[in-house]
């Protein structure tokens, strides 16, 4: 993966649902997928999965010092409808 130190989907509706629905996380826990569910999910889907992990820093090769390198079975989703991204949206 690429740098995660800026967990851009933590900014969006559906990121602050997920987060809210996930409960308590780790400081280095970012949000990396995310996507509307059902057969025809970009005009009639009311869900969202969401998926997100623990990272570390990596020690060695080109992301070496960047947030880049996914922690092994701390892979969460969570699914957010609608009204629950609703409340974040202003």
């Amino acid at each position: 993966m690429s740098d995660m130190s800026n967990d851009v989907f933590a900014y969006f509706p559906f990121g602050k649902a997920a987060l809210e629905k996930m409960g308590a996380v780790t400081e280095n826990f970012r949000l990396f997928e995310a996507g509307w569910v059902g057969d025809n999910p970009k005009n009639n889907s009311d869900t969202m999965k969401v998926t997100g992990a623990e990272f570390r820093i990596a020690k060695a090769g080109k992301n070496k010092g960047k947030l880049s390198i996914k922690v092994p079975d701390t892979t969460r989703t969570v699914y957010v409808n609608r009204n629950e991204m609703a409340k974040y949206d202003a």
